[in-house]
Formats: C-alpha cells, sequence, structure tokens
C-alpha cells in the first residue's frame, strides 16, 4: 500500500499505520524514521531510527531497513530504543545478518525516559514515557530557536550592536516541541507526559471507537477515542495526527465519531491510517 502523506507548516509525516499490522513514519525534516513497520523501503534514507517498542507491527522491518541502507552504502544507521529491549533487538539483527551473509552498519543505542539526542541542526529528539504493556517509549522532536532576549524588545539596530560591542547577550534559544509521537500507549500517558497537550503537532494513537469497544483501551493499553474526548479541552496542539486504528473499525467511522464528540478539534485531526488520503 502506498504510504500517506501529510504536510504540516514547514513539517512532512510519511507513512501509515493500521493496529496489529503495519505502523512506520518518516518525519522531514531531519527524515528519521520513527518505528519501522515490517520494512518500508521509504525508510531506507532514514539515518536514525527510533523505535517505540518492541512489538513486531512497529518494530519487525529494522533488519530490513538495515539491509537496504547496507546494500546502498547509506551512512551508519544510529537506532535508539527503549533500554529494556535493546538487547533481544541487537539479536534480531545479528540473526538478519546470519542469514543474509553480511554485515550492516549500525549502532543500537538505548533510551531511558529524558534522554536526549541531537538530529540535525537546532533539531533534537527527546524520549518521554508512554504506558504499554511491553517497554515503551513516546518521542518528541524539539526545535531550538534563537530570539531577542527579555527586555530587550523596541530596542534599534544600532541599539543592539552597542550592547553587543559591551558584551551584552542580545540573544536567546528557546525550544518548542515541534512534533510528539506517542507510539502505542495506554491513556495513562496524558498523566505520565501532560507536555504532549502543548506540543506543536501530535502524533497519537486511537485504536478503538464505539460502545462495544468501551474498556478496550485500559485493558490493551490502546486509546479509544473516549480516553481523547475525556481531556478534549487540554488539547492546544496546532495538529492532532491519528494513526493506528483497528481493522474493526473503518477511517471514515472514525472521522464521524470526531465531528459528532469532539467539534472544537475537528479541524485540527488529520488520519494517517489504512486508507486515509
Amino acid at each position: 500500500m502506498r504510504p500517506a502523506e501529510l504536510r504540516l507548516g514547514d513539517l512532512a509525516i510519511e507513512g501509515w499505520s493500521l493496529a496489529g499490522d503495519e505502523t512506520w513514519f518518516r518525519i522531514r525534516p531531519p527524515g528519521l524514521a520513527f518505528d519501522t513497520g515490517r520494512g518500508a523501503a521509504q525508510l531506507a534514507g532514514a539515518r536514525d531510527v527510533f523505535l517505540s517498542h518492541g512489538h513486531l507491527d512497529h518494530a519487525l522491518g529494522l533488519p530490513y531497513v538495515l539491509s537496504q541502507r547496507s546494500l546502498h552504502q547509506g551512512s551508519e544507521t544510529r537506532v535508539f530504543c527503549p533500554a529494556a529491549i535493546a538487547e533481544p533487538l541487537a539479536a534480531l539483527v545479528a540473526a538478519a545478518e546470519r542469514l543474509e551473509g553480511s554485515r550492516y552498519r549500525y549502532e543500537i543505542v538505548p533510551l531511558a525516559v529524558g534522554a536526549r539526542v541531537e538530529v540535525g541542526r537546532d533539531l533534537l529528539v527527546e524520549a518521554f514515557a508512554t504506558d504499554h504493556v511491553v517497554p515503551s517509549l513516546g518521542y518528541h522532536l524539539v526545535r531550538r530557536k534563537r530570539r531577542l532576549a527579555a527586555g530587550l524588545a523596541g530596542l534599534s539596530g544600532p541599539e543592539l550592536v552597542a550592547l553587543r560591542a559591551r558584551g551584552v547577550e542580545t540573544s536567546q534559544v528557546v525550544e518548542e516541541l515541534w512534533l510528539s509521537y506517542c507510539g502505542d500507549t495506554g491513556p495513562r500517558v496524558f498523566d505520565l507526559t501532560p507536555a504532549l497537550f502543548g506540543s506543536r503537532v501530535l502524533m497519537l494513537e486511537c485504536t478503538f471507537v464505539g460502545e462495544a469497544q468501551r474498556g478496550s483501551g485500559e485493558r490493551y493499553k490502546h486509546l479509544h477515542l473516549d480516553d481523547i474526548e475525556r481531556f478534549a479541552d487540554r488539547f492546544e496542539n496546532a495538529a492532532i495526527v491519528l494513526h493506528h486504528l483497528s481493522r474493526r473499525h473503518r477511517p471514515q467511522e472514525l472521522l464521524a465519531e470526531i465531528e459528532r464528540r469532539l467539534p472544537r478539534l475537528a479541524a485540527r485531526v488529520h488520519l494517517l491510517v489504512e486508507g486515509s488520503p
């Protein structure tokens, strides 16, 4: 299936997600990958891969991506993952190398909550806590910006030049949560990582919809639309990208429920799921 593509301002998101089948995304800039699905050729250009957890619909494709990058003589791939899965992940990749009679160029880097990784000029990724049935992490894409230091607004150009000549710092660096990717998670993620509500673009799973699946989210550590509705007044995001819809539901069903139950959010919601444009 051809992946969906979504452009939100300066950000481009490519990929798709179907619960239990496959989830992968490529984020530009800087061109990194969040999860690898079953192995998408589009990820062969990603130097940095961030795995949210070890379930195979999110991580099985890693050996294929590494194989493709090695075949095309790409730079060494940096693979970031929850610390608890680093060892079995390395064993999976090593088995693939033995099958192919090849050596991939990669490094597996275990991460803990709060760890930060530089991924480009003025861009970094920070790991955050999620709520799943296996060890898992979410990832913030953080953008650094330089702006005029507090208290200097209104000064003319020559005045600022004069201050700098005297050694006064006239600018300051601020950080923006440009995008946040949750991977698979249950509803406790909103208590664990409340910063999600302020991220500019929030990539949030929504696996279940409707009365018949009520309670499934908490049981399986996935989100039901009810969980999103419960926090509806707190979402300040410019865009909310929903993914990981169950095969039990159609995208049109989810969109109709969002229009009906979340009218304040509906204009900001986008889908990146099977069958979405």
